[in-house]
């Protein structure tokens, strides 16, 4: 039966139930503990951090959920270097307070064991404490690995006990060289690459570079076009254009990228690695002008008066699809 129960990617509105599956463990742990010393303070503190990584994951990454809510992963895409969310520090400051120079240098440490290369993050996985715990993580570490793999990268975690490192095992993952957390606990890193060997970390010589994402086919359809106000708003950290082009990719079609659009968005972007992650989505095509649609496109530059506008509306017409825009401020 557990087997067969449903694992859901998900979604914006899933967030508050992966809070609450994630921080309750977490603020129960050593590290938790160490992370704020108040008990009374604790959980609302980690809930809130979480949060924040949880928003992140749903725009530079994905996560999976069990339908009836059991348990989660959570995925960072690490395809190159990855942003922190964004007003990371203004916001972890509201809501750690006094401490947030303990989750900082969390974050530093973990970030100076974590293997080089294009790679997937399980940057979260909790199953709650019910029965056929075991099955149900299995059933839920066996999916989104799969899912993962088709980016045809290495997938990379951490864990803190023994069991944890038996299931991942059992799931393909080999075991990386030890590391002591800030509290002074024992992580585990973790690592699955069929046919490659373990990676070395930032202070040794990189590991090989392995497969990139596979590009985006033009033979899927394209359902949507960002105009250069989408694609800035994308940088800047919008949930709404991250849960846009999350639900096209899970269709299995494509959105686009009109190149005239990136070039005026590289022109504001204040976060130029984002700009590169949203180029680099498996699920995106930058799209560029018919070179014999250029009538067309003098016409439409004429009347709209923008040369990236022109190329949106080009390509939403050539690709009978709409226009993802963002108004805010306008």
């Amino acid at each position: 039966m557990i087997n067969n129960l449903p694992v859901c990617r998900a979604h914006w509105h899933d967030i508050p139930h992966i809070v609450d599956l994630v921080a309750g463990p977490f603020a129960d742990s050593a590290i938790g503990a160490w992370l704020v010393p108040d008990e009374h303070r604790r959980r609302d503190i980690v809930s809130a951090v979480v949060r924040i990584w949880t928003e992140h994951a749903l725009l530079f990454g994905e996560a999976y959920i069990l339908q009836d809510h059991s348990a989660v992963a959570v995925w960072l895409h690490r395809y190159g270097p990855v942003s922190p969310p964004t007003e990371y520090g203004e916001r972890l400051a509201v809501a750690c307070g006094e401490y947030v120079d303990r989750f900082l240098h969390l974050d530093d440490v973990l970030h100076t064991h974590r293997p080089d290369g294009p790679h997937n993050h399980l940057a979260f996985f909790t199953v709650a404490p019910m029965p056929y715990r075991v099955r149900r993580a299995s059933a839920l570490l066996a999916t989104s690995n799969a899912r993962m793999g088709q980016a045809l990268l290495p997938t990379y975690t951490e864990v803190t006990t023994s069991a944890d490192r038996d299931l991942y095992a059992r799931h393909g993952y080999v075991p990386l060289e030890p590391f002591t957390l800030p509290d002074g606990s024992t992580t585990y890193p973790m690592w699955r690459t069929p046919g490659q060997r373990r990676p070395r970390h930032h202070s040794s010589t990189p590991p090989a570079r392995p497969a990139q994402p596979a590009p985006a086919s033009r033979d899927l359809p394209i359902r949507l076009v960002l105009d250069t106000s989408a694609i800035l708003a994308f940088t800047e950290g919008s949930t709404a254009v991250g849960e846009a082009i999350a639900n096209v990719a899970e269709e299995g079609c494509l959105f686009g990228l009109p190149v005239m659009c990136l070039a005026e968005a590289a022109r504001s972007a204040t976060d130029p690695d984002r700009l590169d992650l949203l180029a680099n989505h498996p699920a995106a095509a930058v799209l560029t002008v018919d070179p014999l649609q250029w009538k067309a496109f003098a016409t439409t530059y004429r009347a709209v008066g923008r040369l990236d506008t022109a190329g949106a509306l080009l390509a939403a017409a050539g690709n009978d699809c709409r226009i993802l825009a963002d108004h805010r401020g306008q």
